[in-house]
C-alpha cells in the first residue's frame, strides 16, 4: 500500500512541474534581453531583403543613464561614428523614465531599428506623415510615441521596407510638408543657429554672417595685400526629407557687391544619398551643379544666381548648397537671401 502510494506521488509530483515548465504562450519579456536579440533580428530583415551585412564594426551596448548628445539627453542613440571608437554604435539607456524595462518586444524591436537605422544606414529622422496621421518611417524623430506596428502586425513590413528602400513609402499617400503651389521656399538662410561653416582659403579670405536683421547675408572678403589661390566657400548640410519625389529643387540667392575684381563668384550643390554596402552605408554624390564656370563680378545689384536639381529623389537625404569666391578675387561679395525652392512635378 505504501508503495502504491509513493508511486502514485511520484507520478502526481512529476505531472505538476511538467506543467510548471510549459512554456507560456505569452511570456513576459526579459527586463533587459540581450541585444543581440534586436541586432539578429535586424540581420534576418536585411537577409529577406536581398542584404547580407557585416556587423563586426558595429557595437551594440546598454548603458545606465540617458545618452548626453546635441545639448540634450537620449534613450537611444545610433552613431554614424562614435566620438570615442570610431565605430557605428547603439547605445539604449537603462535610465527608468525611459521606459525599456516596461516596453513589449515590438515597442523593443522599433526603438532598436530606428537607432540601428542611425548608426548603420546613416539614415536621419524622418518626420513626415502619411495620409492617415501616422508616421511615413521608423526614423521619426518621436519614434516612442507611436504604436507604428505594435497594435498592426501586419504594418510591420511595410516600416520595415522603408528602412531599407524609402521609395517604399512611394505606394503610400505622403502628406506634403506644405503647400508648394502657394509655399515654395523649402529653406532660407535667416541667421540664428544655422550651422554654417567657412573654407578660408587658408586664411587668405574672411568670411562673415548678417544674422540680426534681413537679409542675413553670407559675406566674403579679400584680405587688403593678399591675392588667394584657392577658392573659399560658405557651406550648410543639410538633413532632407519630405520633398516630392521628381520635384525641382532651385538654390537661388541675390549677389551684391560694390566692386569685385577677378574672376569672382559663384553659387554651388551637392546633393547625397546613404547606400547600403555590407560593412554600412556610404553618402554618395548624387548630384553636384555650380556656376563656377560662368562666374560674376564687377559692381552687383541683387544679381540673381541659381543652380537647380532638375528631379529629385526621395532616397536622397542631405543637401549641401555652396556660396564661393573664387581665386584671385578681390573685393567682398554678400549672398543675400539665400534659399531652396520647390517646383512640385
Amino acid at each position: 500500500m505504501k508503495l502504491r502510494l509513493s508511486l502514485a506521488f511520484c507520478v502526481f509530483f512529476i505531472l505538476t512541474i511538467s506543467c510548471d515548465k510549459k512554456d507560456d504562450p505569452f511570456p513576459e519579456p526579459k527586463a533587459y534581453p540581450s541585444l543581440s536579440t534586436y541586432k539578429d533580428k535586424f540581420l534576418a530583415e536585411a537577409k529577406a531583403r536581398g542584404y547580407d551585412l557585416d556587423f563586426s564594426g558595429l557595437d551594440v551596448r546598454y548603458v545606465d543613464e540617458k545618452i548626453p548628445e546635441e545639448g540634450t539627453t537620449f534613450c537611444g542613440y545610433g552613431y554614424i561614428n562614435h566620438s570615442q571608437t570610431g565605430r557605428r554604435t547603439v547605445l539604449i539607456s537603462k535610465e527608468s523614465s525611459c521606459g525599456w524595462v516596461n516596453d513589449s518586444d515590438l515597442d523593443r524591436e522599433k526603438f532598436f531599428f530606428h537607432e540601428i537605422g542611425h548608426a548603420f544606414l546613416n539614415l536621419n529622422h524622418d518626420d513626415s506623415f502619411l495620409c492617415d496621421a501616422t508616421p511615413t518611417s521608423l526614423m521619426h524623430s518621436d519614434v516612442r510615441l507611436y504604436s507604428y506596428y505594435v497594435e498592426n502586425p501586419e504594418l510591420r513590413k511595410y516600416y520595415i521596407d522603408e528602412l531599407f528602400d524609402r521609395f517604399a513609402a512611394e505606394a503610400k499617400c505622403i502628406e506634403p510638408k506644405q503647400d508648394w503651389v502657394n509655399n515654395q521656399v523649402y529653406y532660407k538662410h535667416e541667421g540664428g543657429d544655422e550651422q554654417w561653416t567657412f573654407h578660408d582659403a587658408q586664411g587668405n579670405l574672411v568670411g562673415s554672417r548678417s544674422t540680426e536683421s534681413p537679409p542675413y547675408s553670407l559675406k566674403i572678403s579679400s584680405i587688403p595685400g593678399k591675392t588667394s589661390t584657392e577658392t573659399a566657400y560658405w557651406y550648410t548640410q543639410l538633413k532632407v526629407t519630405n520633398i516630392p519625389q521628381g520635384a525641382k529643387v532651385t538654390l537661388r540667392t541675390k549677389v551684391n557687391s560694390e566692386a569685385l575684381v577677378g574672376r569672382g563668384a559663384a553659387i554651388g550643390v551637392r546633393v547625397y544619398e546613404p547606400q547600403l554596402f555590407s560593412t554600412g552605408a556610404q553618402f554618395v554624390e548624387t548630384y553636384f551643379s555650380t556656376t563656377e564656370s560662368e562666374p560674376i563680378s564687377d559692381k552687383l545689384t541683387n544679381h540673381i544666381l541659381e543652380v537647380s536639381i532638375p528631379s529629385y529623389s526621395r532616397e536622397n537625404t542631405m543637401i549641401i548648397p555652396f556660396a564661393i569666391m573664387l581665386p584671385g578675387t578681390q573685393g567682398e561679395v554678400y549672398f543675400d537671401d539665400f534659399k531652396i525652392i520647390i517646383e512640385e512635378p
